[in-house]
């Protein structure tokens, strides 16, 4: 019994047979499987490993923005804490006592006046302006230039003075404004 297959022999009146370097493409084609499982199994287990790595990476960027969150809330904090100690740096430098100026009106009185009301209020959004209402009862206009020279000798300076003149009182409204000399 006579086998027939693609490699032939040469035989007489009939073809030639194939060249010899063609019994090496069977091999060839199992080589070629081998090396395409080998390369679907290093492709699979480096899908498996670039996963893994995915993962972890994934979760230390995670990690780090919850970290990064942490810390801008922290500075944010630190931030606002700072312009509310700047707000209370500038209020007490701007800021200035207000007993001097009611001790030197109390001294600036004659013998003849007496200071039936005296208000000082300070200004929360501008600490350096005092608004200053003043009742003095007995002598009238010249009590009050005597009362502001004093308080001019403490560096003060008025802005929007206004005086009335009652029978035995005279009112004096300014707002005190105190200057670096």
């Amino acid at each position: 019994m006579n086998l027939i297959h693609d490699l032939k022999s040469e035989r007489q009146n009939v073809s030639p047979g194939l060249p010899s370097a063609y019994r090496l493409v069977p091999m060839a084609f199992y080589l070629v499987m081998v090396a395409s499982l080998v390369l679907s199994v290093y492709l699979y287990l480096s899908k498996k490993d670039y996963e893994k790595t995915r993962a972890s990476m994934e979760a230390r960027l995670a990690q780090a923005r919850a970290e990064e969150v942490s810390l801008i809330s922290k500075q944010d904090a630190i931030v606002s804490e700072a312009k509310v100690a700047e707000g209370i740096a500038k209020w007490l430098e701007g800021s200035h006592p207000l007993q001097p100026i009611a001790a030197v009106i109390g001294r600036s009185m004659d013998k003849a006046s007496t200071v039936a009301e005296l208000a000082l209020d300070r200004n929360p959004e501008i600490p350096a302006h005092t608004f200053l209402q003043l009742k003095i009862d007995g002598s009238g206009s010249e009590q009050i230039e005597s009362t502001l020279n004093a308080i001019y000798a403490l560096n003060y300076q008025t802005y929007s003075a206004q005086q009335v003149k009652g029978r035995n009182s005279t009112d004096f409204q300014a707002t005190l404004i105190y200057s670096k000399k």
